[in-house]
């Protein structure tokens, strides 16, 4: 048994270190990979700073970047793209907010000139909490073809510290009929669907807009839809 163990025991080690031997090969080690920040809720814009430290014995080289999200770019602190051993630097990533709400994680991929185009050697990921002001719970709701109409709502609720107020509303599909209910204005809605037909598939929307002062939550939008029967 124990010659068996001493046979297994390099293959466990090999697994063990190949993670810390991709590290070494890369050469960039970042203080995280990973950020989670809270935007204020009118922020437009927000920068987040990734600190690195080339931990090899040769010079490293930065050659691009990418994102899946063209929310997503960045830049070199200085503009300064290769690092000998000991020198470190600083990644800066944009985050244009825009609409977004809530949080959103999202990730931008790093390679150097050691890298294979396929394949970057870092994947920093930055996770942005937008706070929701405007909730509308759940996003969408649902009802199965050649079910029941039967009603269902949305509950809408302020989360800020002034009030909210819906100043128009409009649907996309005359399918889904709707009232929207005052609980306490500027503060808290129900939006109450009754579908007409659900005998086929069929989606919508219902358009909010509000009074909110930030331009992020002054159009909201809650989604219908009569879902294909299995």
């Amino acid at each position: 048994m124990f010659h068996c163990f001493t046979r297994i025991l390099p293959c466990l080690l090999l697994t063990v270190l190949a993670p810390l031997q991709v590290q070494a090969a890369n050469g960039l080690t970042f203080a995280s990979n990973r950020v989670d920040v809270t935007a204020k809720p009118d922020a437009l814009k927000l920068t987040v700073p990734y600190t690195f430290e080339n931990t090899s014995k040769r010079t490293i080289t930065i050659s691009r970047w990418d994102s899946a999200c063209s929310c997503l770019s960045a830049r070199i602190q200085d503009g300064k793209m290769a690092y000998k051993p000991g020198e470190k630097g600083k990644i800066l990533i944009d985050f244009e907010l825009g609409s977004f709400s809530g949080t959103q994680v999202k990730t931008v991929m790093l390679w150097t000139e050691d890298d294979s185009a396929e394949r970057p050697s870092t994947v920093l990921t930055v996770a942005i909490k937008i706070p929701v002001l405007f909730d509308i719970t759940p996003k969408t709701i649902f009802w199965d073809q050649g079910g029941e109409k039967e009603t269902k709502s949305f509950k809408l609720k302020v989360n800020h510290d002034k009030p909210i107020r819906i100043l128009n509303h409009s649907g996309t599909n005359a399918a889904f009929p709707y009232t929207i209910k005052t609980i306490r204005d500027g503060w808290e809605y129900e939006l109450v669907v009754t579908p007409s037909d659900v005998s086929t598939p069929a989606f919508g929307m219902i358009k909010l807009t509000t009074d909110s002062a930030i331009k992020r939550y002054q159009r909201q939008q809650a989604f219908v839809c009569v879902r294909r029967k299995k």
